[in-house]
C-alpha cells in the first residue's frame, strides 16, 4: 500500500482557510462601519464625504483580498483533495465511486457542483477509514459544512442578481444580507479545516491518547506521535456525530 503524506498541502490549505476567515471579519466589521453611517442619514443626521469614501473602500478593498485568497484557497485545496482522495483509494483497497480526478473535476461542473463535491469529501471521508469506511454513515459535520457553503453562496448569488437600491433603507437592507452571508462563509471554513484535519488524522492512523483527559475527548495524533496538525482537541459531538 503505498501512501503519500497530505499533512504539509493540509496545513497550507488550513491556514488560507484560518486567512479567509479573518479577512470575512474584516469584511463584517467594515460592513457593520458603512451600515452605522448610513444610519446616521437615515435618522436625519450627516456624514462627511471622507467618511463615506472610507466606508466603501474599506468593504471593497476586504472584498477584493478575500477573492483572491478564496482563489489560492480553491487552487490548494483541489490539490489536496486529489492527493487524498487518491490515498483513500488505497486505503479502501479500491471500490470508491471517484477517482481523484473527478473528485476534483466535479466543483467545476455547473448545477452539478451543487452536489457532487459533497459527495466526494464524504466519499474521502469514509474512505480515508479503510475498507471498514464504506458502511459508515455519513460524519454530520461534512452535511453542515456543505449546507453552510451553500446558504452563503445563495446568498451571494441573491445579492448580485437583486437591483441596485434606490434609498438609504434599500442600501442597509443590502448590507445585512451580506453581512448574513459572512456568517454562513465563516461557519463553512471553520468545519472545513475540522474536515481536512480529519481526514489527514484518519489517513496517517488516528490513535486515542493515553494523557488524562475530558471525558469524550480524544486527540488525534499521526503514527509518529506528533498531534495532527496542531488541531485542538475535538469532542465525540464534532469527530463522532453521525447523520
Amino acid at each position: 500500500m503505498s501512501i503519500r503524506p497530505t499533512r504539509r498541502i493540509a496545513g497550507v490549505v488550513v491556514t488560507l482557510l484560518g486567512t479567509q476567515i479573518v479577512l470575512l471579519v474584516a469584511e463584517a466589521f467594515a460592513l457593520l462601519y458603512r451600515i452605522r453611517l448610513l444610519g446616521r442619514v437615515q435618522a436625519g443626521g450627516s456624514i462627511t464625504l471622507a467618511e463615506a469614501d472610507r466606508a466603501d473602500v474599506l468593504v471593497i478593498a476586504s472584498v477584493w483580498v478575500w477573492l483572491l485568497v478564496f482563489v489560492g484557497t480553491g487552487i490548494v485545496w483541489c490539490v489536496w483533495q486529489y492527493r487524498a482522495q487518491r490515498n483513500a483509494i488505497e486505503l479502501a483497497s479500491g471500490g470508491l465511486k471517484f477517482t481523484p480526478g473527478w473528485a476534483v473535476g466535479w466543483w467545476f461542473v455547473p448545477l452539478a457542483n451543487l452536489v457532487k463535491p459533497f459527495e466526494t469529501v464524504r466519499e474521502l471521508w469514509k474512505g480515508s477509514h479503510g475498507v471498514a469506511g464504506r458502511s459508515l454513515n455519513t460524519w454530520r459535520v461534512i452535511g453542515w459544512w456543505w449546507a453552510l457553503w451553500l446558504a452563503g453562496s445563495a446568498l451571494e448569488w441573491g445579492i448580485r442578481r437583486s437591483d441596485t437600491p434606490t434609498d438609504i433603507s434599500g442600501f442597509i437592507t443590502q448590507d445585512l444580507w451580506r453581512l448574513a452571508s459572512l456568517g454562513f462563509e465563516m461557519g463553512s471554513a471553520v468545519l472545513a479545516i475540522a474536515i481536512v484535519r480529519s481526514i489527514v488524522g484518519l489517513q496517517e492512523g488516528v490513535v486515542v491518547s493515553p494523557v488524562p483527559q475530558m471525558p469524550g475527548v480524544v486527540t488525534p495524533v499521526s503514527a509518529d506521535g506528533q498531534a495532527v496538525l496542531g488541531l485542538p482537541q475535538l469532542s465525540d459531538d464534532l469527530c463522532g456525530g453521525q447523520i
